[in-house]
């Protein structure tokens, strides 16, 4: 009987080593194969790639998007997607938003593309491309960092196997998900990634998925070359400068009468004197669970300070057709995340569409005067201290016009 035992224990440690050394194994051809990658964005002397993917929210549709970007020759670099453009030539960068003629962003640029949009634009819809990191070779800790498009936990190698069609399966773990990136083994270009991820603020047991295709094409010097060209534009020092032009500063904010989740009615026009935020969000939305974040400590930072403002979400764009479904959709994510601030329901997105359709998520601030003072289109850097800067600015206004109500 002892030597069944011990014979079984033996058979036991020997597969337990020989999972491990095939585990090992595995992470060794994976590093190879992305030093193989490393090398070939880093020779390449100009590229262009789209990275076209949808992303999958729990009660949402597919959602398609598109990011775009170009390497070109001394280091040039262009990355954009429908809203935001990133231009970084010589020793200047460059951000544009389309909804924006008239101004753009620049700042000086050392040739950390990364790093600079990160400054300048934060972790919003704009990210710098994984392959930009193997290009400017940022080491695999910079390439890691870019492969959490903003939304994974640090990420570890995990696994590795070949797929069809002369490609690979690269397989890497967070704490917060998994993502799988695919390589083809003749050029060492990446060709496909997905990941599924619980991000930042999403409440507990929503994942999200996202499934993208990348379409890389070797240009010649000439063919990539970049540049921008200001023409008459002014240039600005900050994103939240770039002001949209679809609700102009200074007009009159559209009147609403919307019900707060709990069935209490609020009417624009009752809150006269008072600076009021207007926080447009979706339950499917992912950045908009970043924005709420933000719009809440505002609001609880109005509340210490005893300020003359009123802070509400407002929940459009839900999907469904039943309004007691998207109701209690509402109601489960508002309790999920311990939000206190009052979000109005806007079932029919009737108040969106009065507000031009900004995009989510957006924030926007009326002045004590029923005026738009500002708005602001997807997530931006130091989102809080910029509307508290805002807000008092705002009331400062309207207290040297003697609290007109006009």
């Amino acid at each position: 009987m002892t030597g069944k035992i011990l014979l079984t224990a033996l058979c036991a440690s020997v597969a337990m080593r020989t999972i491990a050394g095939t585990e090992d194994s595995e992470i060794q051809r994976a590093r190879e194969t992305l030093e193989a990658s490393a090398k070939a964005y880093r020779e390449v002397a100009a590229l262009r790639d789209r990275l076209s993917y949808t992303v999958t929210a729990p009660g949402a549709e597919k959602e398609t998007k598109m990011e775009e970007y170009v390497f070109g020759p001394y280091g040039s670099v262009l990355v954009k997607n429908a809203l935001l453009q990133a231009v970084a030539v010589d020793s200047q960068f460059y951000l544009t938003q389309s909804d924006v003629p008239n101004r753009y962003v620049t700042t000086f640029y050392d040739g950390d593309f990364g790093a600079v949009l990160r400054q300048v634009a934060g972790n919003g819809s704009l990210f710098e491309p994984p392959p930009l990191a193997l290009h400017q070779d940022k080491g695999m800790d910079g390439f890691l960092n870019t492969l959490r498009f903003n939304l994974l936990a640090p990420l570890k190698i995990a696994g590795f196997h070949e797929v069809a069609n002369g490609r690979v399966e690269i397989r890497f773990v967070a704490s917060n998900g998994e993502l799988r990136l695919i390589i083809d083994q003749k050029t060492h270009f990446f060709t496909a990634v997905s990941f599924d991820v619980k991000p930042p603020g999403a409440p507990d047991g929503m994942m999200v998925r996202v499934q993208g295709a990348f379409s890389p094409q070797v240009l010649s010097a000439s063919e990539a070359a970049i540049n921008f060209d200001p023409g008459t534009r002014t240039a600005v020092e900050n994103l939240t400068d770039l002001v949209s032009t679809r609700l102009a500063a200074g007009s009159t904010a559209p009147d609403f009468e919307l019900e707060t989740l709990d069935g209490k009615k609020v009417a624009l026009h009752d809150l006269r004197g008072s600076a009021v935020v207007l926080d447009f969000w979706a339950t499917w939305c992912v950045p908009c669970w970043t924005a709420l974040k933000e719009t809440q400590a505002l609001s609880e930072w109005a509340a210490t300070e005893r300020l003359p403002v009123a802070v509400f979400a407002v929940n459009t764009l839900e999907h469904g057709s039943e309004y007691n479904e998207k109701l209690e959709r509402v109601q489960r994510f508002w309790k999920s995340q311990h939000l206190t601030m009052p979000s109005l329901v806007d079932p029919e997105s009737k108040m969106f569409s009065a507000y031009q359709s900004p995009g989510l998520p957006s924030v926007v601030v009326i002045s004590p005067s029923g005026k738009i003072f500002r708005l602001h289109e997807g997530l931006f850097p130091e989102m809080s201290e910029t509307l508290k800067g805002e807000l008092r600015a705002s009331l400062q206004e309207a207290k040297s016009k003697g609290g007109s109500k006009d």
